[in-house]
């Protein structure tokens, strides 16, 4: 097997693996476009295609391989021409990752060995219901494990298009994808809204489609709200997937999200509502920063080091419960395109901004849930069980979108997270806290390590606390943050918390 690592001219070590991009996206949001314009134009660039599609009879791929044969000399219609797209024919990327997917990359693979014609990118098209976290996830876990294939191929650019004409319409659903099988096949109960808002964070390229559709000044509008639910990455208007390959799919692209997980979605998410409430400048044409130690420590060791240690998942993610993997920090956004650089000024017109609310002291379970969680604006609320919040004001109502990690007073181990988008909302069990887990199953390696510890205040504590961003349109800050202030513990409760669970102290680590 060869090495991934080689050294150019200058002697600087260069990543030799092919580095595979992924395209997300509901059924019918132009991804077969955007991918039969990548093969038509790729000019001297050597592509590999897997196309996810969980229907009886895979559309995608035949358009595909009529795209790359219509006009092209017949002598050019080779079996080995039309072996460089594989359809996955057995369900979804994210459900048979490690067998179906896998199994198509090494063929792709050994097909360019043998032509000794190697590969510059392999693209991945996932079905409309993919979960891009989970086949994010499930390739830091190869790597982790030391999978051969993982030593001649990398996942490297996380793109996803968006339909700009539904978009809105499908944030404010309230339907399950099973009840909208004009999305994708094999839906399940997961609200709508749900996997959009995921598709849309778990990139690097945010892409615009359909842009021809929209009357004027809805692009305006709705380019803030993308850019304000995904910092990282960079948006990118088109019609018809008519979009800069070379920046998306070639040498320029970058790919800061494709080496993170859900902890690190929270810290760059932390990060940026953090720079701009302090009014510092978010670089726009600049390639995503790197200068965090702590993103940069994970983007090479992989996604493993959440909360999931020692190999063992303690990710117990329900329904009900909060969502919790280590966090990362960015400092910058991606390399912007010179079409859609005006993210920032546009936020600040139409008034989308965030913040974060931070505090070191547990919730009261049932003050949450009278004062807050009643107020929040979905129409199902699962952490309730209500429906519809009742009559009145609320300050929570102006919130657009709301993540973060949680510490509840009746679970002193358990990290929870905090997710709302559009008229949704959960809690989810995300797994321990860093304090809670013995210091034999942390990272091991410095920086990791450092990580871990840049979150605990104090050894009584550790990493415990409330660390919630909100994003919305005209929120008033010290009103949503006043509310949640009221469902903290009292120091009355805080006492009579700190003697119950001094019966079970947190094992020894060392903070130093």
């Amino acid at each position: 097997m060869e090495s991934p690592e080689g050294a150019n001219g200058d002697g600087a070590t260069v990543d030799a693996r092919v580095p595979i991009s992924m395209i997300s996206g509901f059924l019918g949001c132009g991804k077969t476009t955007l991918l039969r314009y990548l093969l038509e134009n790729q000019a001297n660039m050597k592509f590999g295609v897997i196309v996810n599609d969980v229907a009886t009879i895979n559309v995608d791929a035949k358009l595909i391989r009529n795209d790359r044969n219509r006009g092209r000399d017949q002598q050019l219609n080779t079996t080995a021409d039309l072996t460089d797209t594989i359809e996955l024919a057995n369900g979804c990327a994210c459900c048979s990752i490690k067998d179906e997917l896998f199994d198509s990359l090494e063929q792709l693979v050994d097909l360019a060995d043998k032509r000794g014609v190697p590969f510059d990118r392999l693209v991945l098209e996932n079905s409309g219901v993919a979960e891009p976290h989970a086949i994010r996830d499930r390739f830091a876990d190869a790597t982790a494990a030391g999978h051969p294939l993982m030593k001649r191929v990398r996942l490297e650019g996380l793109v996803t298009v968006l339909d700009c004409g539904t978009f809105l319409a499908d944030y404010a659903s309230r339907a399950p994808l099973m009840a909208r099988p004009e999305l994708g096949e094999g839906g399940n109960l997961r609200p709508v809204v749900d996997l959009l808002v995921e598709q849309l964070e778990c990139a690097d390229y945010v892409l615009l489609n359909k842009t021809d559709l929209l009357e004027e000044g809805q692009l305006d509008e709705l380019r803030p709200i993308v850019a304000s639910l995904n910092p990282f990455a960079t948006v990118i208007s088109c019609v018809q997937g008519r979009v800069p390959l070379e920046e998306v799919f070639g040498s320029k692209a970058h790919a800061m999200v494709s080496g993170l997980n859900i902890e690190g979605h929270h810290r760059g998410a932390v990060a940026a509502a953090r720079s701009q409430a302090q009014g510092a400048p978010q670089p726009q044409d600049e390639p995503a920063s790197s200068d965090c130690a702590a993103c940069a420590h994970e983007q090479q060791q992989g996604s493993t080091s959440g909360h999931d240690h020692s190999g063992q998942s303690h990710n117990h993610t329900e329904s009900s419960g909060p969502d919790h993997h280590h966090h990362h920090h960015h400092h910058s956004r991606g390399k912007g395109s010179s079409a859609d650089r005006q993210e920032t000024s546009a936020a600040k017109r139409f008034g989308i901004r965030s913040f974060v609310y931070s505090r070191r002291t547990p919730f009261h379970p049932q003050r949450l849930k009278t004062l807050v969680l009643r107020w929040l604006p979905v129409t199902k609320n699962k952490a309730t069980g209500e429906a519809a919040p009742p009559p009145g004001p609320s300050p929570i109502k102006a919130v657009l979108r709301s993540k973060g990690f949680m510490w509840m007073s009746n679970s002193h181990g358990t990290a929870y997270y905090w997710s709302h988008a559009g008229m949704h909302f959960e809690i989810r069990d995300e797994g321990d806290w860093w304090a809670a887990v013995p210091d034999s199953e942390w990272p091991q390696e410095a920086k990791a390590r450092a990580t871990v510890l840049a979150d605990f205040d104090g050894p009584e504590w550790g990493d415990r606390r409330q660390e919630i961003v909100f994003i919305g349109s005209g929120m008033d800050q010290a009103a949503i943050c006043s509310q949640l202030d009221e469902a903290l513990l009292t120091a009355d409760e805080m006492q009579r918390y700190r003697r119950n669970w001094s019966q079970k102290p947190d094992p020894p680590h060392k903070l130093q």
